[in-house]
């Protein structure tokens, strides 16, 4: 899946870049992105799982059957 689906992509490299101007070590500075990375894919992976179970609750906006003849 690469289409993103958060709106926080976006900004991603502005948070990029932003964490460049920090005074880290090169190893805090992976890890740093790394951790960025894996809140993001874990946020992606949260919306879908959200959007797959209100699809699940919405449901038809078509009756169902017959409507009764004493309900007319």
């Amino acid at each position: 899946m690469t289409a993103k689906i958060s709106k926080t992509n976006d900004d991603l490299d502005y948070l990029y870049s932003r964490l460049d101007e920090v005074r880290l070590s090169g190893y805090e500075r992976v890890k740093a992105k790394a951790h960025l990375a894996r809140a993001e894919a874990f946020a992606d992976a949260f919306e879908f799982l959200v959007r797959g179970i209100a699809r699940l609750f919405k449901g038809s906006d078509k009756p169902v059957g017959r409507t009764a003849a004493s309900a007319s």
